[in-house]
């Protein structure tokens, strides 16, 4: 996996990362431990930019999709 990321860092290759609800618990970029040689490709999204507490599922059910 490394060597892949690094070949993709390597084309220029950068990703912008949301935050998630991981087992009820908000998680952004900075809590996960990513190489020190890989860190500059992830761009964090700031929270109060990005984030919306409300499933896919709900957001299809809501739209009649389910």
């Amino acid at each position: 996996m490394l060597e892949i990321l690094l070949g993709c860092k390597n084309t220029g290759c950068t990703f912008l990362v949301g935050g998630r609800n991981v087992n009820g618990t908000f998680k952004v970029l900075e809590d996960f431990d990513i190489p020190a040689e890989l860190k500059d490709m992830f761009v964090p999204i700031p929270v109060e930019k990005f984030r919306v507490d409300i499933s896919s599922t709900e957001i299809r059910k809501s739209q009649g999709l389910l």
